[in-house]
């Protein structure tokens, strides 16, 4: 077959297995069990799968029905007036999803505010307060100064920079608010700010509104910012230091001058520091960092361990297949799916008993069976398609490891992928 017949033959594959999810999708969406339906709901919006009459879910009677159908509705764009409907169902949970919906999509006026301000749910109403605020509509909060909540008049105080900036006061706040407090709070993005920030981080002992005060210099000038981090990166304070590098890492982006202080991450006793070091070295591709990626495939922490067998595969080190070898028989899906990522890109070919294992055991993590095919495929493993072959023609298997299947097949074997599916040749 020629690449434009097997291109068009797998698009009518993939037309087959989804028609036979949407199949199944109505089948999910008639089950007696609330939890199937509010599941199907949820799944059809995450694959952008169209529910016919959909708002006769919003008479469901499972609150957690009717609220992801208002989140569906909502992502769609369709059925304003509906959506709004669902600000007289009777859970609080329905109304609160149904006051965060209309805000994230624009359907908020003064009307809405007013009648929300209403509600005797503290719940709605702290839901609407916060996506309020976080889409910076400070006239339509006005309607909530004098919300009876503790809880709502903190999170107003907090984004009109009139929260006192104590740590009991910060810890009852989200990390998002806590943000928008520092920087209500202390003002413009200068220098003078940053000093503040700076005095303020020795003051306070709660590690996450430390990592929060790091976070907020991605909001600051990178001349500004920048030396600030690569100081606090050596910090003796292990909140501080991996959250300066993260940091770093947004604004910056992979700087090669950090090298030296990623490995000393590495050499951490502390597992988050090694792993957020171990990913800092990945993301550099440094070739002079090889021997201590080597000395992390020996961490006991298998997050280090998979982060280093990528790193040295995207550096194109051969001696590691040994290590791939015992990491495919591991227990840990963590370190199997670094494996594979790892053949992927030395194209490794002996690792075909291991693939073939991991195809046929259906306990195997779904993106773990994913990733195994699509080895398969590219490695054009002639041994492994009675494994992809079962998995296609499998009609319960979940829809992407079919399709990632059938196109490992059309790599290997077009011809029979076309007579598993009566294409004619």
């Amino acid at each position: 077959m020629n690449p434009k017949e097997i291109r068009k033959m797998l698009q009518a594959i993939e037309e087959e297995i989804f028609s036979r999810a949407e199949m199944n999708l109505k089948e999910m969406l008639d089950s007696p069990s609330a939890y199937v339906r509010a599941r199907a709901v949820k799944s059809a919006s995450d694959r952008e799968m169209k529910i016919e009459n959909i708002e006769s879910f919003l008479e469901d009677p499972s609150p957690e029905v009717r609220k992801n159908t208002v989140a569906s509705m909502a992502k769609a764009g369709e059925g304003r007036d509906t959506i709004l409907k669902a600000l007289d169902d009777p859970s609080d949970l329905v109304r609160s999803a149904t006051a965060k919906e209309l805000t994230e999509f624009g359907y908020e006026d003064e009307e809405l505010a007013r009648r929300i301000a209403a509600d005797p749910s503290k719940k709605v109403r702290k839901t609407f307060v916060i996506a309020l605020a976080e889409a910076g509509e400070r006239e339509l909060l006005k309607e909530f100064d004098e919300d009876p909540s503790n809880d709502i008049r903190r999170i107003l105080a907090a984004f009109n920079g009139e929260l006192e900036l104590k740590e009991e006061e910060l810890s009852s706040l989200s990390r998002k608010f806590q943000k928008i407090a520092l920087l209500s709070k202390l003002g413009q993005r200068n220098s003078a700010t940053a000093e503040r920030m700076i005095a303020l981080l020795k003051d306070f002992r709660a590690a996450n509104i430390k990592q929060t005060l790091v976070e907020t210099f991605e909001s600051f000038p990178e001349e500004i910012s920048l030396p600030i981090l690569r100081k606090l990166i050596e910090s003796e304070d292990r909140t501080v230091a991996i959250a300066s590098l993260k940091t770093y890492r947004k604004i910056k982006g992979y700087d090669v001058s950090l090298l030296q202080a990623a490995e000393k991450f590495l050499d951490s006793e502390d597992e988050e520091m090694r792993f957020v070091g171990a990913q800092y070295v990945k993301g550099l591709v440094e070739p002079s960092a090889a021997e201590i990626l080597h000395a992390g495939l020996e961490d006991p922490s298998d997050r280090v361990r998979a982060v280093c067998l990528e790193a040295l595969a995207n550096l194109m080190d051969h001696s590691i297949e040994d290590v791939i070898d015992e990491s495919l028989r591991s227990t840990s899906s963590r370190l199997k799916k670094a494996s594979l990522r790892a053949i992927k890109k030395l194209k490794t070919v002996d690792t075909g008993d291991h693939v073939g294992r991991i195809l046929s055991n259906r306990k195997e993590e779904l993106q773990t069976r994913i990733l195994a095919s699509s080895v398969a495929g590219l490695l054009k493993l002639d041994g492994l398609i009675p494994h992809l072959e079962g998995i296609v023609l499998d009609a319960s298997n979940e829809s992407r490891l079919r399709l990632a299947s059938a196109r490992a097949m059309a790599r290997i074997n077009p011809s029979r992928l076309a007579d598993l599916f009566g294409f004619t040749v």
